[in-house]
């Protein structure tokens, strides 16, 4: 037959048995329940403060582009800031196309960079600016590393682009930690062609031809 436990050594069972329940207990309802989603929400907050470091020094490049569009409104003559073409539309399609052209220069860097959606926009002309200007409208699915990259050669390339509107979001797709691999990105380019001139004949009415003199009887 077993030995019945003492008193002393039923208290120190009992002592024992309260401090696994309180501990289990602080396990499940503050560690579980509080903690583990504080120290998740707490990685999500640094990892989107690092990424907010990055959007924004992007989006600090938006100075150097007004000034080089400064640029070449004062200098009419430099041909090479200017988009080629005097069609609006082709001009809007050829902006596209070279675009996507650079995008494909940096499909393979890091995750890589896709077009996802393309369309050109053709705005109505305002005759109060001395250069008429066409856009493109992308939404590109794009890592950090090639999205930079692409921004720069939008920034420095010839001829002048620039970027009116950047959107970045982070895929639904993503891992809760770590990096956030392709991003989804829109963005609306911008460009300018030279205006076309006005010929002075479409502006003049059209003039009535006199009408034929009646001759005198004889």
């Amino acid at each position: 037959m077993r030995r019945e436990l003492s008193p002393r050594e039923r208290r120190g069972a009992a002592l024992i048995v309260l401090a696994l329940v309180l501990w289990a207990a602080w396990w499940l309802l503050v560690q579980s329940w509080f903690l583990d989603p504080l120290n998740a929400l707490n990685e999500q907050a640094d990892a989107l403060r690092t990424q907010q470091q990055r959007y924004a020094a992007i989006l600090q490049q938006r100075d150097s582009l007004e000034q080089q569009l400064q640029a070449a409104r004062r200098d009419p003559s430099s041909r090479t800031s200017l988009l080629p073409g005097e069609d609006p539309s082709a001009v809007a399609a050829d902006l596209m196309q070279r675009s996507l052209d650079l995008v494909k220069a940096h499909a393979e860097q890091g995750p890589g960079c896709q077009v996802t959606q393309r369309m050109p926009i053709t705005p109505e002309r305002d005759s109060a600016e001395p250069y008429r200007q066409v856009k493109v409208s992308l939404t590109l699915e794009c890592a950090m590393e090639p999205l930079a990259n692409l921004l720069h050669d939008f920034e420095y390339g010839q001829p002048f682009l620039f970027v009116d509107n950047l959107s970045l979001r982070r895929a639904t797709s993503a891992p809760a930690s770590g990096g956030a691999g392709r991003l989804q990105v829109h963005l609306l380019l911008r460009g300018y062609l030279q205006q076309a001139p006005t010929h002075p004949a479409q502006n003049k009415p059209a003039q009535t031809p006199p009408a034929p003199s009646e001759e005198p009887d004889a």
